[in-house]
């Protein structure tokens, strides 16, 4: 919701050949695989890269990795260091947001489009496939079953090994999706950059799909004629549920 609400904001050229760096209380509430989706959206600003500056989060998220036990150092923007421009959000007042076809900033609040059909839904890439964003999304698919065919991609191997581990009021993540009708891919890209025509969740008609991926523009993810918008987890999840576009937060306590 963030990042598509900043690049609608800025535009698909606004941060051309920069870096982004986001700050403030609301990114350092965010987890690190929240954060890795603020900063992997930025190129379709246009960024040359997305930065925040490490935190004791940070830092116990790369200590507890297998592979970073080598020295490292800790790097942070000047004090006094100057920006091209700054903008500052009040998240607190940011509603559920999506990027209609066919841009990632072609920005609209749910509450704008809400009703519109769909007819696919796709959790997955590696903007909205991690394990953060699959536990999102289960919270809404526990006990629901979904109305339009989806398609859920995990963006790892690890995150796959995940989705079998990490359960939800006792039933691992798999078993939540798969019990809500959810179709369960490999770990891959699949059909985030279209693909073959057996690709994993590939838009082979000129279907309308609400995807947590990347990128939605004409072609992106199959059909040159398929409408695709992007979205967050939890609303791409309460959008399977209903068929249509949704606010998740009819779905959340």
């Amino acid at each position: 919701d963030l990042i598509l609400a900043v690049i609608g904001d800025i535009g698909c050229d606004g941060a051309t050949y920069r870096a982004m760096e986001f700050d403030g209380d609301g990114v350092y509430a965010l987890n690190i695989e929240e954060r890795m989706t603020l900063c992997n959206m930025v190129i379709e600003a246009g960024g040359k890269n997305g930065v925040i500056a490490p935190d004791d989060v940070t830092l116990d998220y790369v200590n507890t990795r297998d592979h970073s036990h080598k020295p490292y150092m800790v790097v942070k923007s000047d004090s006094a260091a100057r920006y091209s421009f700054e903008k500052v959000y009040d998240v607190t007042k940011l509603e559920p947001v999506v990027a209609k076809p066919h841009s990632p900033d072609n920005r609209a609040f749910v509450s704008e489009i809400r009703g519109t059909k769909l007819d696919r839904a796709y959790i997955g890439s590696c903007t909205g496939g991690k394990l953060t964003d699959f536990r999102a999304a289960a919270k809404i698919l526990k006990g629901k079953t979904v109305r339009i065919d989806t398609f859920v991609v995990p963006a790892t191997t690890e995150v796959r090994a995940g989705l079998q581990k990490e359960k939800l009021n006792g039933q691992t993540l798999e078993d939540v999706f798969r019990s809500a009708g959810a179709k369960i891919g490999d770990a891959s890209c699949a059909a985030c950059l279209g693909g073959p025509s057996d690709t994993f969740g590939r838009l082979n008609e000129p279907l309308s799909c609400i995807s947590t991926t990347n990128r939605n523009f004409p072609g992106r993810m199959g059909h040159k004629e398929a409408r695709v918008y992007l979205a967050s987890p939890l609303t791409v999840a309460a959008s399977a549920v209903t068929g249509v576009i949704t606010d998740p937060r009819e779905y959340l306590p």
